[in-house]
């Protein structure tokens, strides 16, 4: 399996913090980012194939990568990273070709969670799901049905669980995954974003599977409320 991380973000909405580098690179402590928890936890896992798209900042994010020791990342550039994060995996599309995980650079999970969601590749696309969150306007919402999506979006009035950033595409799904993606860009255009190729996909009535990982703890940073939040959880 390959592993394919998001991380060309500018994280405008974290203002001076996050100011000439990649939103995932601001200080979670002194003198230790964001990022480089998410990496140290992957270290546990084996992928065939580590890819990083970044944008925003892009040489910053080169010579952090290049000063990781032990572990090799394949960094490739969106030079779109202002557009929507879908034009960051286009820009991956060609270097993968087994199933792979898609994770953004901006999230970090406990170990139980990365546990659960990184053991074991289901067999068809998944998303990774929690029920145990008073969902924000900016929360990503999602409508299931035994298990099974039946739509998502920031904007769901009904729903039943919050997506906690994580998909699966197995390796036997990629091409209708590849021609959804396709049709989502052209129809959403610059704004378009991963979790829209879900819907597009339900449309064409492809099962996307949920497992909840309610229990454990998951941080992301958008905002400063955010990274405080961060902060209190990882600790020193």
């Amino acid at each position: 399996m390959q592993l394919v991380i998001l991380a060309a973000g500018q994280g405008i909405r974290l203002g001076e913090t996050a100011q000439n580098k990649p939103k995932c690179l601001v200080e979670i402590q002194e003198g230790e980012v964001y990022f480089k928890h998410q990496l140290n936890a992957f270290q546990k896992f084996t992928f065939s194939q580590r890819i990083v798209v970044g944008g925003f900042a892009f040489a910053v994010l080169n010579q952090f990568l290049s000063d990781q020791a032990g572990c090799y990342y394949q960094l490739i550039k969106n030079d779109q990273f202002q557009k929507g994060n879908l034009f960051s995996l286009l820009v991956a599309k060609n270097d993968i070709s087994e199933g792979f995980y898609l994770f953004n650079a901006d999230h970090y999970y406990s170990q139980r969670t990365y546990e659960k969601i990184l053991n074991e590749q289901p067999a068809q696309i998944t998303i990774y799901c929690d029920q145990d969150r008073n969902l924000s306007d900016d929360d990503m919402k999602v409508m299931a049905s035994e298990h099974n999506v039946v739509a998502i979006d920031k904007k769901l009035k009904d729903f039943n669980y919050g997506y906690v950033g994580v998909t699966y595409i197995p390796k036997d799904c990629l091409n209708s995954y590849w021609e959804a993606v396709e049709k989502t860009a052209i129809t959403l255009g610059e704004k378009a974003h991963v979790e829209a190729v879900l819907n597009e996909l339900v449309a064409k009535d492809e099962r996307i599977n949920i497992v909840d990982i309610s229990g454990s703890w998951w941080t992301e940073i958008d905002t400063p409320e955010d990274l405080e939040k961060a902060r209190k959880i990882i600790g020193p």
